[in-house]
This record gives C-alpha cells, structure tokens and sequence, in this order.
C-alpha cells in the first residue's frame, strides 16, 4: 500500500493507468519489481536470440548448398571407384571360401589318399593363387587410378587459370559478343583450323557458363589437336562431369580420351576407355577404332 501511494502522483503526472503496473504483457509495462524486469530482459534475450538463429541457419544452408555443388564434380570418379572396390570385396570372398574348402578337403585327407581329393585340392590352390593375382592387379589399377584422378584435377585446376589468363588477354570487341555469338564463332574458327582463336572464344563462353560442357568438350579437342594430352583429358573429364548423358560427340570424346591416356603411356586406363566406348556406342565407327586399338594393345 505504501508503494502505491508513493507512485500515486508519479502515474498522474504521466498520464498512466495506476492499476496496470506490473502488466508485463503491455507495449512499455511500468512499475515493475526487479524479477518482473528481469522477466522482460529475458524475453527480449530470447528475440534477440531466435533471430541470430534464424540467420546462422540461413548461413548454414547456403553452405551446404555451396559444398553439395562441389561434390557433385567427383559422384562419377567415387561411383566408378565402388565398383572397383565391389569387385575387389567379391574376390575376397571367393577366395575366403575357397581356403575353407581346401581345408575342409585337408581334413578328409586324414581318413582317405584318394588322387582325386588330392587333385582337387591341387586346382583349388592354384585357383586361390590365380584370385590372389588378380585381386593385386585390381588393387594396383584402383591406386593408379585414384593417383590419375588426382593428377586430372591438378591439370583441370591448371587448364581453368589458363583460361583464365587467355579470357583476360582477348580484345574488348570480342568480349563484347554475347555468348552465344561467340560460340557459333568458336565453333567457325575450330572447324576452319584456327585453334587459337577458337580455345579463346570458347574459354569465353566456358567463363560464361553457355553450353559449358560443350565448350569444355572442344576445348579438349583444341587441347588434343595440339598435343596438350593432360590438357585434353582435363577437359575431357570437366565435360563429363557437366553433362553424364551421352551426346553426339561422347563417342569421339571418349575415343581421344583413350588416345590421350595411350600417348600418356597409361595403357590400363586407355584399354578401361576403349571397352566403355565399345559398351556404350558398339555400332560407332570410334568403337570400330577402339576395337583396333585394343587388338594391340
């Protein structure tokens, strides 16, 4: 009673309803004790709070969204490397059972010398041993295989700086054009032979992301006609990775791929190619190339 007598003319001079105070639900309470302040302060804390939520999440997404884009350039070379490792899981287990048989037969042998058993054993070593051998052949081409795609994305990030580099050094009126201009002209200047002109228009649209996996694909070519091997194969496998789909040009795209890796000196993965070529396009006349090709090999 003494407090509200002593706030009495404090309410009058501001025009206040005095039988409000300690309302915490309205728009400025007054006349609050400490724990009602208290009160306020953390409703406010928890406002404040909810909206740094609020945008750390949306930070977080567009994160995730970023590192989900990156990843997707390398789904093909991990889905490619878990059949490998399937195929390889397979081979042990075909040689874990087979040690079982030869021990279960081992064991027969204590009642019994037939030559039979005794051959029978004789093959299932020698299987056990030809499993073995190729399980180390199928290990060795995973391990060059991931030391390939290492060296790819080395000379795929080396090709891109390139790129960039040229994009810098063409004449403002052809920066001018627009994207589409400028690939028509590329593609004019590829078929004529100028390849210079055409790798730096197409660097252009590659920049431009218009049709980048078709620019990707004949800047490999350019790459490929001039002898630039490593090159090649980086854009070769940039244009994959763009567009999986087959197109009008993933036969020859794979067939230079093949040559690329044999000029390379890479046989196991130019042979893995030209069986792809010959599986996917077999009445191709790249798979009739590639059948050649292998017939040396």
């Amino acid at each position: 009673m003494k407090k509200l007598f002593f706030l009495l003319p404090v309410f009058l001079l501001a025009d206040v309803d005095p039988f409000k105070a300690g309302d915490l639900n309205a728009p400025n309470p007054y006349g609050l004790t400490p724990q009602e302040k208290a009160i306020i302060q953390n409703k406010k804390n928890i406002q404040k709070n909810s909206s740094l939520i609020i945008e750390l999440k949306k930070k977080l997404d567009n994160f995730k969204s970023k590192l989900a884009q990156k990843f997707v350039e390398y789904d093909q070379t991990i889905s490619d490397l878990n059949n490998k490792l399937s195929s390889f899981d397979t081979i042990l287990s075909e040689i874990d059972s087979t040690k079982l048989s030869i021990d279960k037969l081992k064991k027969q042998l204590k009642d019994t010398n037939l030559t039979e058993i005794k051959n029978r054993i004789k093959t299932l070593e020698d299987k056990v041993a030809a499993l073995e051998k190729q399980n180390k052949a199928i290990k060795k081409t995973i391990e060059e295989m991931m030391k390939i795609q290492n060296e790819n994305f080395q000379n795929l990030s080396n090709s891109i700086q390139t790129i960039l580099t040229q994009i810098k050094k063409l004449n403002k009126p052809e920066r001018k054009l627009s994207p589409k201009t400028a690939f028509n002209k590329a593609k004019n200047y590829f078929y004529k032979g100028n390849l210079n002109k055409a790798k730096e228009l197409f660097a252009y649209t590659f920049e431009k992301k218009y049709l980048p996996a078709t620019s990707s694909y004949y800047l490999g070519e350019i790459a490929f006609k001039q002898g630039n091997y490593k090159e090649a194969l980086a854009f070769y496998k940039k244009s994959i990775t763009l567009y999986p789909k087959k197109t009008s040009f993933t036969d020859r795209l794979l067939y230079h791929t093949a040559v690329s890796f044999l000029k390379l000196n890479q046989k196991q993965n130019a042979k893995l190619t030209f069986k792809k070529l010959i599986n996917d396009f077999p009445k191709s006349k790249y798979s009739t190339l590639a059948k050649k090709k292998l017939e040396k090999l």
